[in-house]
């Protein structure tokens, strides 16, 4: 997968690029075999509305994930979590939060017997010394970080508007579809 993002104050210039890249492989309403199971992928757009008769009537908030993968039963949903960084900012802090949104999810849909949860990170910003902490805190608690790679030489300019500051971050991403349909088949196979 490669993946393309433009930056920009807005988190949405540069982190939505980057989720649109990474699910691209996925089409909406497709048929995907994971292990044993069939699974639908569910864009973030479509989520409340495709799980709305799993969802606990107590609950009247809603949490969609960027992207999803939901078992023909409904006994497994696979939640895709894309985060873009390019500058100091809110979207680091979403990767600390990792377990505590997993339990939300679970709350939320109580009939759903197995949920999981993966995060896909720019690995030009996430792989400072810092994130360590979370991303293993994460993966205690079953929810793996995967990295986006950059590929190529090309870069872009993110202009801050109101310091007038720069960063250059790369322009273009891949991630190891293998690592993470591995992943993901671990998880169903195990749950079956």
């Amino acid at each position: 997968m490669k993946i393309n993002g433009d930056g920009g104050a807005n988190t949405n210039l540069s982190g939505k690029p980057f989720e649109e890249c990474v699910l691209m492989n996925f089409e909406p309403d497709q048929t995907y075999v994971i292990g044993d199971k069939n699974f639908t992928y569910v864009p973030q757009d479509k989520f409340v509305k495709v799980m709305k008769a799993y969802k606990d009537p107590y609950w009247t908030h809603n949490k969609k994930p960027d992207g999803a993968l939901v078992s023909e039963d409904r006994e497994t949903v696979i939640l895709i979590e894309c985060k873009h960084q390019i500058v100091a900012g809110s979207v680091d802090e979403k990767l600390r939060c990792g377990p505590c949104l997993l339990e939300e999810y679970k709350k939320l849909y109580p009939s759903v017997k197995n949920i999981y949860m993966m995060f896909i990170v720019n690995e030009w910003w996430f792989k400072q010394r810092k994130y360590e902490i979370p991303i293993e805190f994460n993966r205690t608690h079953g929810i793996p970080v995967f990295f986006a790679k950059q590929v190529g030489r090309k870069w872009k300019i993110h202009i801050q508007k109101r310091t007038n500051k720069w960063t250059i971050f790369p322009a273009l991403y891949e991630v190891d579809e293998n690592e993470i349909k591995d992943w993901m088949t671990k998880q169903v196979l195990q749950s079956s």
